[in-house]
């Protein structure tokens, strides 16, 4: 049971009985097991969205973990090697692990199988003994979530609902538009979207900017300032906001509209919308202002990044995401768990690209990649905008979009999965699986053994 509104008790699925589950907090270089006992009565199977793990501890979606049983993930928290060194640069920062059983992730996520996964490393930890970054008492996690209840207090999810599951109370943390006090100083947040469906554009309703650390699971080279932040569902921001001048009551704020799973039908970003914002988080500032806050700001140099070269490309495949008979497609193809539609080469880059098919009026895909994070270099024919040029572990398709990653496959075979990152949608079978391999190959494959 979970109390999302004081005094009323929820029923729910949570990891060790949270709703979200517990922050965990690892280093690079310190290999954790997470023991996973299945006390629900239905399947299975955790993602470490945007880990580098075995094949076998990703979360691959008939990989269950059944009613009564239990199984043990291994997440080695290392990088990925360049010229037989650690490549500190592929060092993640910000990750969350949730439900990927097939045909069932969006309910167990709507029912709160979700949680966050901190990583740091040397460098990340200079920079907070530096007071570059603000320690870890002054670093917030935030689980963004909408939801939908019944009268009676229980959660509402329709079954028969494949488009993309909206709610509509807002949530952050397991709880109802709470309340977060702070001093006056620089806080880290880090911010997560954890809704099926729903894109999120983030502001704080004193019209501040946020001091961009990162996106998804990696620090950029250098913070940047951004006044809004877009995250599609599976996406994360790590983000620095300055609550010295800030008011005595700040909210953070959805001002992206939207009505069911297609994509967003608007901005609330006008003046004259902006009363209709939609308000997830109060933080009430509290105290002197403490002169003595981190020093990062927009520009401050944070994690070297290694630009892959588009001619280290071995080969380019292209994924269309559509729509057919009601379901959802790749390729026109259903997911098969058991054969892999790409097979890279280890050790090598491709290039993919991801195409949405569903037409310029026709619905939003986040495409996330599992194991490997993307260099995005096209975004609808242009360079990706400065936020999204760097490594990422979702891309958007929006309407009749296309993006063009670069992808290194560096340490582990397969099988892993891609796929839209609106669950309904993954849970419909827009999802394929890849296979990295010693020898790749063109024509589908069964899938390798992932269990020695």
């Amino acid at each position: 049971m979970h109390e999302y509104v004081p005094g009323l008790k929820t029923p729910g699925y949570g990891y060790a009985g949270s709703i979200p589950g517990p922050t965990i907090r690892s280093r690079v270089g310190q290999p954790c097991v997470v023991r996973a006992y299945n006390e629900l009565d239905v399947e299975l199977s955790t993602h470490l969205h945007g880990g580098h793990s075995p094949a076998h501890a990703d979360g691959y979606p008939n990989f269950y973990v059944l009613p009564g049983r239990a199984r043990d993930y291994y997440y080695p928290n290392t990088v990925p090697l360049l010229n037989g060194q650690p490549d500190f640069t592929e060092s993640p920062s910000t990750m969350w692990f949730h439900d990927h059983a097939m045909d069932i992730a969006g309910p167990n996520v709507w029912y709160g199988l979700a949680g966050i996964y901190l990583v740091s490393d040397e460098l990340e930890d200079d920079l907070v003994r530096s007071n570059v970054l603000p320690g870890v008492a002054y670093d917030i996690p935030l689980a963004l979530q909408d939801r939908k209840f019944n009268p009676d207090g229980t959660l509402f999810y329709d079954l028969l609902n494949h488009n993309g599951q909206l709610g509509d109370v807002w949530l952050a943390n397991g709880r109802v538009q709470p309340v977060l006090k702070v001093e006056r100083r620089k806080y880290r947040l880090r911010l997560l979207n954890g809704c099926n469906a729903r894109f999120l554009e983030l502001r704080l309703s004193n019209g501040q900017p946020f001091t961009k650390l990162g996106k998804d699971s990696w620090l950029y080279p250098a913070a940047i300032e951004q006044q809004t932040i877009l995250l599609s569902p599976g996406q994360r921001a790590d983000v620095v906001v300055d609550f010295r001048d800030a008011g005595s009551e700040v909210y953070l704020e959805n001002i992206l509209y939207q009505v069911d799973g297609r994509k967003p039908a608007g901005s609330l970003a006008k003046p004259v919308h902006l009363e209709q914002a939609q308000k997830w988080l109060k933080f009430v500032v509290e105290g002197p202002v403490q002169r003595d806050s981190a020093a990062v700001v927009p520009g401050t140099l944070l994690r070297p990044h290694r630009v892959l070269d588009p001619a280290e490309a071995v080969a380019t495949r292209v994924f269309e995401f559509q729509r057919r008979n009601g379901a959802w497609q790749i390729n026109k193809q259903y997911f098969d768990p058991a054969t892999a539609a790409a097979t890279p080469t280890l050790g090598t880059v491709e290039r993919w690209i991801f195409r949405n098919g569903t037409g310029t009026a026709g619905w939003w895909h986040p495409v996330h990649v599992h194991l490997s994070g993307q260099q995005i270099i096209r975004v609808n024919g242009a360079e990706p905008a400065l936020a999204d040029r760097f490594k990422s572990d979702v891309v958007i398709l929006d309407g009749g979009g296309e993006a063009e990653s670069l992808l290194h496959f560096r340490s582990f075979r397969g099988p892993f999965v891609f796929h839209c990152h609106t669950l309904e949608h993954e849970d419909m079978r827009m999802m394929l699986t890849m296979d990295p391999r010693v020898t790749a190959t063109v024509s589908p494959q069964p899938i390798q053994a992932a269990f020695p």
